[in-house]
């Protein structure tokens, strides 16, 4: 299993959940996924994908 960072980039966290970008940044906004911006950019912490993907397993149940 490969390193997951603490903090990630729209990118990265864009590629660990399997979705676009933009897609992801439309979570973010409808604020489904926790995240900030440092300097413009967008991070999302390690524990709030996590978050994210725990809600959807529970949603899905």
């Amino acid at each position: 299993m490969s390193h997951i960072p603490h903090i990630m980039s729209l990118k990265q966290a864009a590629h660990h959940l399997g979705i676009s970008e933009q897609t992801l940044k439309r979570r973010i906004l409808s604020k489904k996924i926790k995240a900030y911006k440092d300097g413009g950019c967008w991070k999302i912490k390690r524990e709030w994908i996590e978050e994210y993907q725990q809600a959807l397993i529970q949603k899905s149940s």
